[in-house]
């Protein structure tokens, strides 16, 4: 996934994080196509990104509380539940009965695009709209 600009939501500190995200997937992806990675180290690189995700999520959270920006428990019910999907997905895999790495790393990207792209850019406007009003 090539980062742009289109991604930014107007707010540096969670842009500067959605980046970072982008990155780290794009470096599992990068480990699963070099055919260097055992299923170890690529569970231990795709945890690190769960736990990136979660760090951000948290931040983004916070500044949302902070902001009292009115869509932040419905925001916050979708970053639940995609680390609850992936949590899902990691077991399922890793007990055999899942998808594979390739179809996470999809999926990953997928999310990221679309929750970027829609329901951050809704906090992006909120945040570009309070700091224009002086809140």
């Amino acid at each position: 996934m090539q980062w742009s600009d289109d991604y930014n939501v107007g707010c540096p500190g969670i842009d500067a994080q959605h980046k970072e995200l982008v990155e780290k997937v794009n470096e599992l992806e990068r480990l699963l196509e070099s055919g260097e990675a055992d299923d170890e180290s690529f569970s231990d690189a795709i945890l690190f990104v769960v736990e990136y995700a979660r760090t951000h999520f948290r931040d983004e959270e916070e500044l949302m509380q902070k902001m009292q920006y009115p869509g932040f428990a419905a925001h916050r019910k979708l970053h639940d539940q995609m680390v609850n999907h992936l949590a899902c997905f990691l077991k399922d895999m890793q007990s055999g009965n899942g998808g594979t790495f390739s179809e996470l790393v999809s999926y990953l990207y997928v999310w990221i695009q679309a929750h970027v792209l829609v329901e951050d850019r809704k906090f992006g406007d909120f945040y570009l709209l309070s700091a224009d009003a002086g809140t």
